[in-house]
């Protein structure tokens, strides 16, 4: 009979490279509803005014930043995979931004109002420079060769 769809084997893997990527990215899965966020409420009261807005606006980058790794990152380093073993590790990474992106949200619901969670995203998705850097590392993302694409993620993650 003709193979119509093969499963994956992880007791036969091609590469350990997504083995060891895998158990890591397993060992460290974590959910934003999992942790008490309200722990840290004291010390937030504490921040002065100034210090609560740079929160606020690096969480905002880093959530426009994750969205775009979990709707077009890792749709583009996919287009490039070698085995099943590695589609599953982008598979999980891809659920793992899209949990950080939300924890963003999670922690603004804790610590800030509803106007300044809408001053944040108001501030993310206008910033000049935020943007600029987004549009740069999407473009490579669905224009560059499979190295641009990966530098371009690292890039986007650090």
């Amino acid at each position: 009979m003709e193979t119509y769809y093969k499963a994956i084997n992880w007791n036969a893997i091609e590469d350990v490279i997504d083995k060891s990527t895998w158990e890591k990215l397993t060992e460290q899965f974590w959910l934003d509803t999992r942790i008490p966020l309200s722990n840290d409420l004291d010390d937030w009261r504490k921040l002065s005014n100034v210090e609560k807005d740079l929160v606020g606006k690096v969480f905002g980058g880093l959530t426009l930043l994750d969205t775009m790794q979990s709707e077009t990152g890792v749709q583009a380093l996919r287009a490039d995979i070698r085995t099943p073993h590695e589609e599953a590790v982008f598979n999980n990474i891809q659920f793992m931004e899209s949990v950080h992106a939300k924890s963003y949200s999670s922690i603004f619901s804790t610590l800030n109002t509803k106007a300044e969670i809408e001053e944040i995203f108001e501030w993310t998705n206008t910033n000049p420079y935020l943007q600029k850097k987004a549009e740069i590392v999407n473009e490579i993302y669905l224009n560059g060769n499979p190295l641009e694409k990966k530098v371009a993620s690292v890039f986007l993650e650090t």
